[in-house]
C-alpha cells in the first residue's frame, strides 16, 4: 500500500497533480482554501481536510502547490497551518516557485518539528501536470527525497536532485525560468521585427526554429505569440513577474547583475500594470508589438488596457 499523501493548493498546477496521484492508487488528502475546488477529487474517493493541519496529520507525505512566498508560508505556520499538524518523520515536499531563502528557512523550521522539507518546483505547464510529465528539480534530505519518489515518478517524466540545500532546487527553478523569460523576450522582439518588415510571423517561427533550434519550448511558446492563444493561460503574467522579481532579489544577493532579467521585469510590469496580469506570459510579446508601433492584441482579447 502506497503512503498516505496529501496536497494542498488545487489551482491549475495542484488539481492535475492531485488528480494524478489519486489515479495511481495514492490514498489521497487534498485542502485547498477554497473547498469547492476540492469536490471533483473527493467523488472520486479524496477525502477532504479542513486545513493544512488537518491534512498534515493525516499523510506521511504532504506536497504544497501555493502561488507564492507569502501563501506558502500561510499555509505552514499558525495553529491551523501544516507544521502544526505534521507528524515527527513527516515530510514536505514543497513544489512551488519561491525565494531559495524561504525554502532554507522552511527546512529549519522543519528540523525543529522533527519533520522533513525537500524542495521540488517543476517545469511544466498545466496540460504538461495532467499529462504525468513535469520534470521535478528536487533538494533536501536524501531519506525524505527516497520516501517521495514513487509519488514524484508519477508526476514526472524526470527527477533532478540537486543537493541536500532545498534552497538549491529554488535557485535552479529561477534559473530556468529567466532562460524561459530571456526567450519570450527574444521571441518577442523578433516577431516585432519580421511583422514591421511585412513577414508572416508563424512562417519565420518554423523556418528558424527548423534551422537554429528544433525546440519544441520554442516551437510552443512562438506559436502561442503568432496565434495571439493568451487565454487561457498556462502561466500568467502576474506569477512571471513574480519570478523575475524573485530572480532579481536572489541576484541581488549574490552579487550577480542581470541586466535582462531587469529588462523582462520592466516589459512584465508593464503589461500587469495594464491590467493584463491574467494573459499567459507569452503575451509580453504585445508590448514589444506596441512599442513598435504595430496595434497589440489587447482590445480584441477584453482586456482592461483596450478601454
Amino acid at each position: 500500500m502506497p503512503d498516505p499523501v496529501a496536497v494542498i493548493g488545487l489551482g491549475n498546477m495542484g488539481l492535475p497533480i492531485a488528480a494524478n496521484l489519486l489515479a495511481a492508487g495514492f490514498p489521497l488528502v487534498v485542502y485547498n482554501r477554497t473547498e469547492e475546488r476540492a469536490r471533483p477529487l473527493v467523488t472520486k474517493g479524496a477525502a477532504l481536510a479542513r486545513s493544512p493541519a488537518e491534512a498534515g496529520g493525516r499523510a506521511r507525505i504532504v506536497f504544497t502547490m501555493v502561488a507564492d512566498d507569502l501563501a506558502l508560508d500561510a499555509v505552514v505556520g499558525g495553529e491551523r497551518g501544516l507544521l502544526a499538524g505534521l507528524t515527527p518523520g513527516g515530510i514536505h515536499v514543497g513544489m512551488s516557485t519561491v525565494e531559495p531563502a524561504t525554502s532554507r528557512r522552511l527546512a529549519d523550521a522543519h528540523r525543529a518539528h522533527g519533520s522533513h522539507y525537500v524542495a521540488a518546483p517543476v517545469f511544466g505547464r498545466p496540460e504538461t501536470a495532467e499529462q504525468g510529465k513535469l520534470y521535478v528539480i528536487a533538494a533536501g534530505p536524501a531519506a525524505a527525497l527516497e520516501a517521495a519518489r514513487p509519488a514524484l515518478q508519477v508526476l514526472s517524466r524526470g527527477i533532478a536532485h540537486v543537493g541536500d540545500d532545498p534552497g538549491q532546487a529554488n535557485l535552479v527553478k529561477l534559473t530556468g525560468n529567466f532562460l524561459l523569460l530571456v526567450m519570450l523576450e527574444a521571441l518577442g522582439e523578433a516577431f516585432a521585427f519580421v511583422e514591421k518588415a511585412g513577414l508572416d510571423r508563424l512562417a519565420v517561427l518554423d523556418t528558424l526554429n527548423g534551422a537554429l533550434f528544433t525546440s519544441p519550448v520554442y516551437h510552443a511558446n512562438g506559436e502561442r505569440m503568432c496565434r495571439g492563444a493568451f487565454r487561457p493561460a498556462g502561466f500568467q503574467m502576474a506569477l512571471g513577474l513574480k519570478d523575475v522579481r524573485l530572480i532579481l532579489r536572489t541576484a541581488d544577493r549574490l552579487g550577480v547583475p542581470m541586466p535582462a532579467a531587469s529588462l523582462a521585469h520592466d516589459h512584465l510590469l508593464s503589461a500587469v500594470a495594464r491590467g493584463n496580469g491574467d494573459l499567459d506570459w507569452t503575451a509580453v510579446s504585445e508590448v514589444l508589438r506596441e512599442a513598435a508601433g504595430l496595434t497589440p492584441a489587447w482590445a480584441r482579447l477584453g482586456s482592461p488596457s483596450a478601454t
